[in-house]
């Protein structure tokens, strides 16, 4: 199974393509395990962030103190992430539909285990480094996110069997609702 999730989680970034089209023919994926440990990571992360006694370095958009800020959200990150990964698949699954699609939703979340949450994995390098420069957190950052949108407007093409402007702006709004819970919980 790891070697199984390890070989699609680079497949995402090298070949998107040819992997959605194996998902979608039925081939079994280890998608949801990418986001269970991208959410075990981010979980340790927080504990540790708690337990050095750091505080948020953005004020957060939820009142919670901030002294406790890290240790509340280790423990809400993981069904959180689940459930933004269930939100940002149905909103591309729906809005897809609107316009023609035809896919199976089981089998588009299947595939977002990887577009969605794979290059999230690239900015959890960057946070591990001290002192990283803001503009190269942030240029990560716009990868992270121009990787993402690449991803799941292929996973709607081929699932969804769409044009590429829908694909595209469905992937834009599924990751715009994602963001707005991100920014709002995540710290």
């Amino acid at each position: 199974m790891l070697n199984r999730l390890t070989g699609e989680f680079f497949q995402a970034f090298y070949s998107p393509k040819s992997l959605y089209q194996e998902i979608s023919r039925g081939r079994k994926s280890s998608s949801w395990l990418c986001v269970l440990i991208y959410c075990l990571i981010y979980t340790m992360g927080s504990l540790w962030l708690y337990f050095q006694g750091f505080t948020p370095f953005v004020k957060p958009w939820i009142n919670l103190p901030e002294d406790i800020y890290y240790l509340v959200q280790a423990f809400y990150s993981l069904p959180l992430v689940f459930l933004m990964w269930i939100l940002g698949t149905g909103v591309l699954h729906v809005l897809c539909g609107q316009f023609g699609g035809k896919g199976r939703f089981e089998v588009l979340l299947l595939m977002t285990g990887y577009s969605l949450w794979a290059p999230w994995y690239l900015l959890i390098v960057v946070d591990c480094i001290p002192s990283t420069p803001e503009w190269l957190y942030n240029a990560v950052l716009l990868v992270c996110i121009i990787f993402i949108l690449i991803g799941t407007s292929v996973a709607a093409l081929v699932e969804e069997k769409i044009n590429l402007i829908i694909a595209f702006a469905s992937s834009v709004t599924s990751l715009f609702s994602i963001g707005l819970i991100l920014f709002t919980y995540i710290r």
